[in-house]
């Protein structure tokens, strides 16, 4: 999922500007795959090709002069279909290979050095974006094959990020042969409902304590444009929250509902609530979630709630702009809350830890009593199968799979990465044990050799860009200063250093020629020479809330 300059948007976003905003989208005309446009660079001697897919969506591929044979296929997030202040609709290939918003570090220079080829396309339907990955998974794999068809590749590699996973993983299960080795950056584990409920409960956590007028992911359903105003009608409310609290981090006290109104509990006990049931990471851009000063921030969990403010702009966000692409593929009503237990989403971990942040044991109670008996959503029971069935994958591609993502992602949250282990884990783990069966079942000699060379291979890679310890500055107030330097890794969403994406491509390229993903040991000494990617083989980050 692309990021979004939120501030711009809410300090641009306002009711009435939605009313009076002309959003014009121009439609591209279906258009038959042909010969593309090629240029050769002078300087370089690059050869840059750029074409349309069948379906009229641009494509681009890059050849450079010292051409190894090995070929990577970029899939971009995903990206909304109308503009909105801050926000343009795509009009052709925008990204070719990794770029780190953070870090301004575009990969495709570095990688046309290392001879490697790049192909990337403009994944829209009828010139519209959105959620249509399952379109994507037929654009994706006819760019493979017509590239293929003009260039001759020893090694392919298909790589993406962020809505990539809901893409590459049922297109390389689909098409198995599209691929040597498969790479995914920051990515979502297909289905999208996992991260999306929590994205939902979060909105309705809103609705609940500071302005009931918010509608949340119940506002999402219609198509095109009018879907399109109602969303950005209501992300406006969260938007003048969001802009109250960078000025006053939640201190005024809550005004709804009218049993708590009134009471100790300031706004930002309720925002911290909210953001560890949906799960969003304690560390943010600037909030390392243990820092303190001495005046404004003088307890951890303050720090780790001013964390949540500023991964919330895009957590939300991304709620309602992935919430409505995905809604006009599934259907209105796709949320239902009506039997969570939103006591059970808090941890007794977090709960110790941010007792305070919380305001300690009754305003935790308070909160939770009044959540259990707020009337519930009920969903739309088709929706909600079709979401749950959304981009299925089976997770039991033989090819080598290598992740990256941020221990504290604030979009795609880092839980999506566990999860997708996990998932291959236990499709590796059945088809090893039906190998198994077949091999204690052999008679001769001859059929368990045979046998051997079938044996599956755990092929799964997990890396983690952490954050430093402590990276949070404040200023002579003793406020978080959060115009100050970021965490220089770990943070963000499709953010990483060069370094780090530069080893992963590497990863990549090196288990797409031999099949299997680098053992134990090298990867170990790999990951040990780039800072701050994880050394632990056992790391992973806060799981996801809701999975199967």
């Amino acid at each position: 999922m692309k990021n979004i300059n939120f501030k711009k948007l809410i300090a641009t976003l306002g009711a009435s500007a939605l009313i009076s905003t002309g959003l014009v989208v121009a439609v591209a005309a279906p258009a038959h795959a042909a010969d593309p446009v090629c240029v050769t660079d002078a300087k370089t001697g690059t050869i840059t090709c750029e074409g349309k897919l069948t379906g009229g969506a641009a494509y681009k591929t890059m050849v450079p002069s010292n051409y190894s044979g090995t070929f990577y296929f970029w899939q971009h997030g995903v990206r909304p279909s109308y503009p909105y202040p801050g926000y343009s609709v795509p009009k052709g290939v925008e990204e070719m290979a990794p770029y780190s918003v953070n870090n301004k570090f575009d990969a495709s220079k570095p990688m046309l050095d290392l001879g490697y080829g790049l192909a990337a396309y403009d994944c829209s339907t009828g010139g519209l974006h959105g959620w249509n990955t399952a379109d994507c998974v037929e654009m994706l794999n006819e760019l493979i094959t017509i590239t293929k068809k003009r260039i001759s590749i020893k090694k392919t590699v298909v790589y993406g990020s962020s809505m990539a996973g809901a893409v590459i993983t049922p297109m390389i299960e689909k098409y198995p042969n599209a691929a040597d080795a498969v790479g995914i950056l920051a990515g979502l584990t297909p289905s999208v409902n996992y991260e999306l409920k929590s994205g939902c409960d979060m909105l309705y956590i809103f609705s609940i304590f500071f302005d009931p007028t918010i509608k949340g992911c119940g506002v999402m359903g219609l198509k095109g444009l009018p879907g399109h105003y109602a969303v950005l009608g209501d992300f406006a409310k969260v938007g003048a929250l969001l802009t109250q609290w960078s000025l006053d981090y939640g201190s005024k006290p809550l005004a709804y509902p009218a049993a708590l109104a009134g009471s100790a509990i300031p706004q930002r006990s309720a925002l911290l609530l909210a953001g560890l049931i949906a799960g969003i990471p304690t560390k943010s851009a600037h909030m390392d979630g243990i820092s303190t000063s001495a005046t404004l921030v003088p307890e951890q969990s303050i720090n780790a709630t001013v964390a949540v403010l500023e991964n919330t702009q895009e957590l939300l966000g991304t709620a309602y702009f992935g919430g409505q692409a995905v809604s006009e593929v599934v259907g209105a009503g796709f949320y239902d809350n009506t039997k969570t237990d939103f006591a059970s989403l808090l941890s007794d971990a977090d709960l110790g830890r941010f007792n305070l942040g919380l305001s300690g044991d009754d305003g935790i109670n308070a909160m939770l009593a009044t959540l259990a008996a707020s009337p519930r959503i009920k969903g739309d029971a088709t929706a909600m199968a079709k979401i749950v069935a959304l981009d299925k994958s089976k997770f039991d591609t033989s090819k080598p799979v290598v992740l990256l993502s941020n221990e504290a992602d604030r979009l795609v949250l880092p839980g999506n990465t566990p999860l997708y282990v996990s998932k291959m884990k236990a499709s590796y783990n059945a088809r090893l044990a039906a190998w198994n069966t077949k091999m204690m079942a052999a008679t001769s000699e001859s059929a368990a050799s045979a046998l051997l060379k079938s044996k599956p291979v755990w092929n799964t890679l997990a890396m983690y860009a952490l954050t430093p310890e402590t990276y949070t500055q404040f200023t002579a107030t003793g406020a978080p200063d959060l115009t100050a330097a970021m965490s220089p890794s770990g943070v963000g969403h499709q953010s990483f250093t060069k370094g780090q994406i530069m080893t992963w491509v590497r990863v990549l390229a090196s288990s797409a020629k031999t099949g299997r993903i680098p053992n134990q040991a090298f990867v170990n000494v790999l990951l040990a020479k780039v800072p701050y990617l994880n050394t632990d083989p056992d790391y992973q980050p806060n799981e996801l809330k809701y999975q199967d």
